[in-house]
């Protein structure tokens, strides 16, 4: 501590000594003030350390008094000097102020006011052998633009503070406490050291200026750092601890407190503001259906329709909250205004980056996109009718049940939609349809909606598909009618008669065989027809067509197998041959010989000799 203070003083004294500007020749120093700060410098750098000299171990209590006897000469020289050091400066400070002012007075008076500063600030510390630069120096502001947003939360931090009120006054107290104990000891020990000098000062005769001087800034320091003061305050400290500890009320009377509170004064501002932003939006939205709504009074085209929509609203809306603002500015709601603009300033920043998905969602909204109105889109498989575009899009398929869904916009950025056909089916079935699919399923549309289709198989079991991948399986609707296309093969022994004989007689006896189907009210099989188709390898085969009404698909396997069963009736009644598939090989020459070879050697009987 004492050999921070020397060297301060003498990098001070250094300054003041040998400062030069060139706006100015250097004003010459008297020998006198030269012979006086090479006496300082001497002093100092003989002077021991007052660290060294307080960490030195002390065996004895005689040894321990001529120490600090020693060190208090020492401590009392150092502050002679440094009052002497006081005196120069002001000096020069009375002569430059008699001085023409001029920028390099100027400069050198600011100079020299603050070595001034520093030596009075050297004089305390060696007095009290402690930093006294922290004790009695305010804390430095920020600058303008801190000050400004700190302004602008206060009103939300204090709000956030009264939440926590109470606990947070109690460790404030409790660190006040702590700081007030540490500097009441630091001032006690000062003044300690402060008493010491006085009572060594006040033993000699003060013969000098310079002595006089010393002893009366000795004595001003004596009541600079009297503790008295920071006791009264610990004990005002203390006392207010003591009551905050006292007050203990439950948790949910303070809650309910707060609440009251709250309602009695933000919560009715907040309620005009909502009430006030609510019938204005409600009355402009209204005056927005008058001229671009279902009535159109403006006259305008469907398409200029949706773009004014979009503006009137977007316009009502900066209208509404700028007037929300204004109304909190009239009732000096500084809280709720702090925490509209800063919701609004988050929002504005955390969008920065959707601003590209916000203009193509726009784009959309205004029915100007990819994707517009009343046409058709497929969605996740599934062919839709995009209703309306707007805040979200809605689309419709009349086919599935609950068959109406609900998307925000971003979801079809990618998306293409396309004019739909008229009479186009938007699904390929209806509840209580019978169909085939490609991996072979039948079965009867149990449900169909956004998400699965369910078929009821024959015996009751239940099978079920996702809604695009029954799509994917490509199935037949046999509710709208089908036709049986069967190939029968005749051997080749009928081959003259294949072509006009053989159709006609099939012919009348499926008409004979399955007349309750044929003739019944309505007809289940709607045509019947029977033709040569082709010959093959093995066989001569007809084409057997049954075209048949689509309420008998629940009977769809059953009659197909009737069908079969008549074609085969025909056969028996008419001696028909139904040829099987023959398989011929062509063997070399050479297996020929040696087939032959076999056949000529006799067999041996297994049961003889």
């Amino acid at each position: 501590m004492g050999t921070e203070l020397v060297e301060s003083m003498n990098s001070a004294t250094t300054q003041n000594s040998f400062s030069a500007f060139p706006e100015k020749p250097r004003r010459r120093v008297p020998r006198r003030f030269k012979v006086f700060l090479t006496t300082v410098l001497l002093i100092l750098l003989c002077l021991p350390p007052l660290a060294h000299s307080q960490s030195q171990p002390q065996s004895q209590p005689e040894s321990k008094n001529e120490s600090d006897s020693v060190d208090l000469e020492h401590i009392e020289s150092l502050l002679i000097l440094i009052t002497q050091q006081e005196d120069q400066i002001k000096l020069e400070l009375d002569e430059l102020s008699q001085q023409p002012v001029t920028p390099s007075s100027a400069q050198r008076k600011d100079a020299l006011l603050k070595q001034l500063d520093q030596a009075y600030l050297n004089f305390d510390g060696v007095a009290t052998q402690h930093d006294t630069s922290d004790l009695f120096l305010s804390k430095k502001e920020g600058g303008d633009w801190i000050k400004e947003i700190e302004e602008l939360s206060l009103p939300l931090l204090h709000a956030l503070s009264d939440l926590t009120k109470k606990p947070r006054r109690i460790d404030k107290l409790k660190k006040n406490i702590d700081s007030l104990k540490s500097k009441i000891t630091r001032l006690e020990d000062a003044s300690e050291k402060i008493e010491l000098l006085l009572k060594k000062a006040e033993i000699k005769i003060a013969s000098t200026p310079e002595e006089k001087n010393y002893l009366k800034r000795l004595k001003r320091l004596k009541n600079k750092y009297a503790p008295e003061l920071a006791r009264l305050e610990l004990r005002e400290v203390q006392k207010n601890l003591d009551h905050e500890l006292a007050d203990k009320r439950p948790i949910l009377d303070v809650f309910a407190e707060g609440t009251r509170e709250f309602f009695r004064h933000r919560g009715r501002n907040l309620l005009i503001i909502l009430s006030s932003f609510a019938a204005l939006w409600w009355v402009l939205t209204k005056l927005r259906n008058l001229l671009v709504g279902r009535r159109n009074l403006l006259n305008l085209h469907p398409r200029i329709i949706k773009v004014v929509r979009a503006a009137y609203t977007a316009v009502v809306l900066v209208l509404c909250v700028s007037l929300s603002l204004v109304a909190l500015y009239l009732l000096n709601d500084w809280l709720l205004l702090s925490i509209s603009i800063i919701v609004l300033v988050a929002i504005g920043w955390t969008s920065r980056q959707l601003i590209p998905i916000f203009f193509r969602e726009f784009q959309l909204s205004l029915n100007l996109g990819t994707v517009r109105e009343n046409e058709r889109l497929l969605w996740q498989g599934v062919p839709w009718l995009v209703k309306s575009l707007g805040i979200s899009a809605r689309l419709v398929n009349d086919r599935l049940e609950g068959g109406t869904i609900v998307l925000p916009l971003r979801k079809l950025i990618d998306e293409q939609s396309r004019p739909a056909v008229k009479d186009e089916p938007w699904f390929p079935t209806e509840l209580e349809d019978w169909v085939t699919l490609s991996d072979g399923t039948y079965g009867k549309v149990e449900r169909q909606t956004l998400e699965q289709v369910i078929l009821r198989l024959k015996g009751g079991a239940l099978k079920y598909y996702l809604t695009a991948d029954f799509i994917k399986q490509n199935p037949v609707n046999l509710s709208r009618g089908f036709r049986y296309s069967i190939d029968f093969g005749l051997d080749y022994g009928v081959q003259s008669r294949i072509c006009g004989e053989l159709p006609e007689l099939f012919e009348q006896g499926l008409r004979r065989l399955l007349s309750p189907r044929l003739q019944g009210e309505p007809p289940e099989f709607l045509n019947l027809d029977v033709a040569f188709e082709k010959a093959d390898a093995s066989s001569l085969v007809l084409k057997i067509l049954v075209e048949v009404d689509g309420s008998a698909a629940e009977f769809y396997e059953e009659y197909e197998r009737e069908v079969q069963s008549a074609l085969i009736r025909i056969c028996n009644e008419n001696n028909l041959t139904i040829p099987f598939r023959q398989v011929t090989l062509n063997l070399p020459d050479d297996e020929s010989r040696l087939a032959r070879f076999l056949e000529s050697v006799p067999k041996k009987n297994p049961l003889g000799s």
